[in-house]
């Protein structure tokens, strides 16, 4: 921060200070002594120049100052002797000022300099403390964002290869089995990559998610042909809420991928959202032969939802069914 900007920061402490000081010298020699008004009024006027000169001081040391002697201890010593001095230049002007009978003027003035000009080091040096302290709070939370979206990106790109992947490996299988059905599948399929490749944000209303999941699932039908059962049940009012994008597709893959589907062992996948909370549970159908899983749609999928909304996946199973709950964000 340049020395105009702190200036222009203090200047309401500035203002209110200076005029406080002043009074804090006049006062005392008003009701002690017999002085004119006139020479305490140019009292009153010179120490809120000392105390303006003070501040000035104080952030000008505090912004530069020679780098070998950069402390707090060399800086107080800087601005003290500076403003002593300015005060012993005017000294021989304004000693008759004071109609207090003590020994040593010079002294006394000088001493009421170096108090004052403490509390403004110290007001200023906590000042520029808390200043410090929330531009790093500020730089650490910026950082942060940076981070996580980092994260999300890195995470965005390891979904999606991994759903175009299937759905490519889908289209080749219906090819040699329904061309006819394989050309429809197709036009689905660029119609859905179309609409998931032109979004941007990685959060998306649910009634959005739901409406790319019903495209899919659609896309799986033609592939199995009736072997999967679809179920949904959406408290109206949470249409709104947010969800990470792809999130309820990703579960939804995961549960077409582990699973056996088909018209005599059809797979049931329902979908059930309640205030905040969205619920996918499907019946488990153990395949004879299932290839090996890194388990990274999960994992990446977890770690979208804990940067998004600060819970984890809850994930429940047993014999019978897998059922996966998430967090929505209410906007």
């Amino acid at each position: 921060m340049t020395i105009k900007n702190k200036i222009l920061k203090r200047f309401p402490i500035i203002l209110f200070t200076s005029p406080v000081f002043g009074l804090f010298i006049v006062v005392p020699i008003f009701f002690n002594t017999n002085g004119r008004i006139s020479n305490l009024l140019l009292i009153f006027f010179m120490n809120i120049s000392f105390s303006i000169v003070s501040w000035l001081l104080n952030i000008t040391f505090s912004v530069y100052f020679f780098k070998p002697l950069n402390n707090v201890a060399f800086k107080w010593l800087a601005s003290t002797f500076c403003v002593i001095l300015f005060m012993t230049a005017l000294h021989p002007m304004t000693k008759q000022m004071f109609s207090i009978p003590i020994q040593n003027l010079w002294l006394f003035r000088a001493l009421g300099l170096t108090f004052m000009n403490s509390i403004y080091f110290i007001v200023n040096t906590l000042f520029d403390t808390l200043e410090s302290k929330l531009r790093l709070e500020g730089e650490n939370n910026q950082l942060k964002i940076n981070r996580l979206e980092t994260e999300l990106t890195q995470l965005k790109n390891h979904l999606n290869p991994h759903f175009l992947f299937n759905a490519l490996s889908s289209l080749k299988s219906l090819m040699r089995r329904d061309p006819q059905l394989a050309e429809s599948y197709l036009m689905k399929l660029s119609e859905f990559l179309r609409v998931s490749i032109g979004q941007t944000n990685d959060l998306v209303a649910l009634r959005d998610e739901l409406f790319l999941c019903s495209d899919y699932i659609d896309l799986q039908k033609m592939r199995f042909q009736g072997g999967i059962i679809y179920e949904t049940e959406i408290d109206p009012n949470s249409f709104h809420h947010r969800i990470p994008f792809f999130a309820l597709q990703s579960l939804l893959e995961n549960s077409l991928k582990h699973n056996e589907v088909s018209l005599v062992n059809p797979l049931t996948i329902r979908v059930e959202v309640k205030g905040n909370i969205l619920t996918i549970v499907n019946n488990i159908q153990a395949l004879l032969t299932e290839e090996a899983s890194s388990k990274t749609g999960l994992q990446n999928l977890n770690e979208r939802i804990k940067i998004h909304t600060g819970q984890a996946l809850v994930i429940d199973k047993n014999q019978q069914y897998f059922k996966v709950q998430l967090t929505l964000l209410s906007l």
